[in-house]
């Protein structure tokens, strides 16, 4: 069963040959809860990906620690028992594919778990089906011989059926069309819930996870700057274009909106957005 993860005080650092070390995360602590969704956001090299690394138990933190259910993950066998529960889909998908089919790539992980015959045939279709993928249409094709949107589904399929209690996403949607996109929340949400898992997705566009996001760490030079939630995202409370983020402009449509104490919902379902300002209109003072 999934516990809370919680980062306390981690810093990276990269050692450099000859010159010492570079360091990419200083200082950085925040708890996520089981079933909880965490937006680590950020613009490039604000040290989103090192996090998402330390997170999966893939880089050790040089100082401060990485607990998961209160117990200090450390040492070669601390890591690799976290890894078993923890998993990373990293940004680029053909880093995480290398067999012959898709049906072997999938079946990978589960297999060096255990997992045989029909059970792991299940596994595989099941973790296919949450991605959008057919096993029947794909299962024996090569993976690298799919559409990018696809490689990605694969990857990530490969990585659901491991079945991890911490599942960690590096820029998931980076080349994924509208639908892609789309398929990839509702998957994630699927996830989510049926395995009541603790889901971290890295990513430098805040509109690709708003609705799927419970809390959103947003970070600036290896720091984390500041830990928000929605509604204050949206009332403006965090200078968004200082740590070289924005908002989508239906967000920015939103907090002008909120400001002037027009409800609004989840301003990423354009339709409720466009019922919010229709009774701005009706409002006095709107036009």
């Amino acid at each position: 069963m999934a516990v809370r993860l919680t980062l306390e005080d981690v810093t990276y650092s990269y050692p450099l040959t000859g010159k010492g070390e570079e360091s990419a995360l200083a200082g950085v602590s925040f708890d996520v809860e089981p079933g909880e969704v965490l937006c680590v956001a950020g613009a490039n090299g604000s040290g989103k990906s090192t996090l998402a690394q330390v997170c999966a138990g893939l880089l050790a933190p040089t100082s401060g620690s990485l607990r998961y259910g209160g117990t200090r993950v450390s040492g070669r066998n601390g890591l690799r028992r976290f890894r078993a529960k923890a998993g990373l889909l990293f940004q680029n998908p053909e880093c995480q594919l290398f067999a012959d089919t898709v049906e072997k790539d999938i079946a990978f992980g589960p297999h060096n778990l255990g997992l045989r015959g029909d059970e792991l045939a299940e596994r595989v279709r099941r973790s296919a089906a949450v991605v959008g993928l057919s096993m029947d249409e794909l299962g024996k094709r090569s993976p690298f011989a799919l559409s990018e949107g696809q490689k990605r589904r694969v990857a990530l399929a490969g990585v659901l059926a491991r079945e991890p209690e911490v599942l960690v996403l590096d820029e998931p949607f980076i080349g994924l069309d509208f639908e892609g996109a789309v398929c990839l929340r509702e998957a994630l949400e699927e996830y989510r819930t049926a395995r009541r898992a603790t889901v971290i997705v890295v990513t430098h566009e805040l509109s690709h996870v708003w609705s799927l996001a419970t809390s959103f760490a947003l970070m600036a030079g290896g720091r984390l700057v500041r830990l928000e939630n929605r509604e204050n995202l949206l009332r403006g409370d965090t200078d968004l274009a200082g740590l070289g983020m924005q908002l989508p402009q239906w967000g920015t449509i939103a907090r002008e909106l909120l400001r002037g104490g027009i409800p609004v919902g989840d301003p990423s379902d354009l339709r409720a957005l466009a019922m919010a300002v229709s009774r701005g209109k009706g409002t006095p003072g709107g036009r």
